[in-house]
């Protein structure tokens, strides 16, 4: 199933939320979550999973798409939206091949990004595309979060349009043929069925509390640039989260709903088993403890923990992603943390619910 569902702009000016779906976004979600570095080991999926792509890959193609930051293959989600529905990976292939180089190059730059551009001087990035030095240096630091985002965003200004284009087509076209058919037909099943929730979600409530339950606490504000959000559920990915500014356009890569993997009725929800994994670890009972007296950032709780901030992001994940914490924009790379209002009371009710379900 491939879909694209839209709501309407509400009274209070919030833009306006459709939904997409489709292999070549389980493709690039499969990639984005490959390449995520340390936080690989936060993936939902777990070390089976990576050491069978692993496997299925070949070491060749693994070194291949660790060359490329996620942000790169986030950008690669805009031309799947940009290619259009069914979203199918063969059409999103051609239309990255049809690209003119130097516009792909540029829109995997993040030069399309109102934010981006925003975050920098005037003009920094049409001067880093005619080759300025300086204006280059501004970007990668201004978008260079972390280490494998500055040496990713080194290698595509130091590559040429017409190399760049090329290496990521071949990259897509072997990851399809080795990797995606083995784990994309099960989990565009887990797609179809969660975007079916999603879309009675978005109907029945506003699209800014929809988004935050969609993403399991994400309180997004995409400000005045935005003219449309769309969310992209994905499997792979799980429980991250990718955000992407394309022109008008704020697109959300995100997770799969945990309901949509409950099929069998006697098996606990997996929310539920979620919840009780996360509260089941003292350091992210402290956390909980330390954010319950109001909002700090990863920073500031890795100060008041003394932890190291890399680990405590994996924490703040899996607290994240069981329903416990939100999560808010603060600038471009700082984010705040908060109790989830009845997240542990939510969990106690259907543990309650669960231990007094009759038995068949």
């Amino acid at each position: 199933m491939t879909t694209e569902t839209r709501t309407e702009r509400t009274p209070h000016a919030f833009a306006p939320v459709r939904i997409a779906a489709g292999p070549a976004f389980e493709l690039i979600a499969q990639l984005s979550a490959f390449t995520s570095g340390p936080a690989r080991a936060s993936l939902e999926s777990g070390k089976p999973w990576i050491r069978e792509v692993r496997d299925l890959a070949g070491p060749e193609l693994i070194r291949g798409v660790e060359r490329w930051s996620i942000s790169v293959y986030g950008e690669l989600a805009s031309v799947v939206l940009e290619a259009g529905p069914p979203f199918r990976i063969d059409r999103f292939a051609r239309h990255l091949r049809a690209m003119k180089p130097t516009l792909l190059w540029q829109r995997l730059l993040g030069a399309e990004s109102a934010p981006n551009r925003a975050m920098v001087s005037r003009g920094a990035y049409d001067r880093a595309i005619a080759g300025d030095a300086v204006a280059r240096a501004e970007i990668i630091e201004s978008q260079g979060a972390n280490a494998p985002a500055r040496l990713s965003l080194e290698r595509l200004l130091a590559t040429p349009p017409p190399l760049v284009q090329a290496e990521l087509a071949a990259l897509l076209d072997t990851w399809a043929r080795r990797v995606y058919p083995t784990f994309g037909p099960g989990a565009m099943m887990l797609v179809d069925r969660d975007v079916e929730a999603k879309e009675a979600l978005f109907a029945d409530t506003t699209p800014r509390e929809a988004i935050r339950i969609a993403t399991n606490g994400v309180d997004l504000d995409p400000g005045t640039w935005a003219a449309e959000i769309v969310v992209v559920p994905t499997v792979a990915l799980r429980p991250f989260i990718v955000p992407i500014e394309w022109r008008s356009t704020a697109l959300i890569l995100c997770s799969v709903a945990d309901e949509a993997f409950d099929d069998d009725p006697a098996a606990p929800p997996r929310r539920l088993v979620q919840v009780t994994t996360a509260l089941g670890d003292a350091l992210r009972l402290r956390v909980m403890r330390e954010l319950a007296a109001g909002e700090l950032t990863a920073s500031e709780l890795a100060d008041r923990l003394g932890v190291d901030r890399t680990s405590l992001h994996h924490h703040l994940g899996i607290l994240r992603s069981a329903g416990l914490v939100t999560v808010r924009a603060e600038g471009v790379h700082s984010w705040r943390y908060a109790v989830r209002e009845g997240g542990v009371a939510g969990a106690a009710s259907a543990l309650t619910g669960y231990l007094q379900q009759p038995h068949d």
